[in-house]
């Protein structure tokens, strides 16, 4: 199993940075990764939503809310080229706004021999994402 993760201080109300985060078909708009994302359901994003993402380098994946806290974290699994996906998104109270904390781990055959690259291309587009979601949410 390989955990990447990124943290960033966002000077923004950690309410406007979840509701940002949750809005999870308008992150192309601000995450230069995400190039398209459809949700699969409508309604309140919950354990069971559904969207499928298109990122740089990678398919068009399947992501399946599997827990969320409100106002606070969701996590959610994917499957791609082999390698088992899960992300989590957490917003913790910061000193002047919010942190933002994007994790994913993940597990398959192949980390063993592709890890260390993959891992610096995973971490840097945690890197641009979570500075992404900072500047759009500290333009609002």
């Amino acid at each position: 199993m390989m955990i990447v993760e990124d943290k960033v201080n966002i000077r923004a109300a950690q309410e406007l940075v979840w509701r940002v985060t949750i809005d999870v078909g308008s992150w192309p708009l601000w995450s230069p990764v995400m190039e398209k994302i459809v949700r699969k359901d409508s309604g309140d994003f919950k354990a069971g939503s559904s969207a499928l993402i298109k990122q740089k380098l990678l398919p068009e994946t399947r992501w399946v809310v599997t827990e969320l806290i409100p106002n606070k974290s969701f996590s959610w699994k994917a499957k791609a080229l082999g390698i088992e996906m899960v992300a989590t998104h957490i917003l913790i109270p910061g000193d002047s706004g919010v942190i933002s904390i994007l994790r994913i781990e993940m597990l398959a055959w192949m980390i063993r021999l592709f890890g260390p690259v993959m891992k610096k291309l995973i971490a840097r587009a945690l890197k641009e994402e979570n500075w992404g979601l900072k500047n759009y949410c500290e333009s609002l």
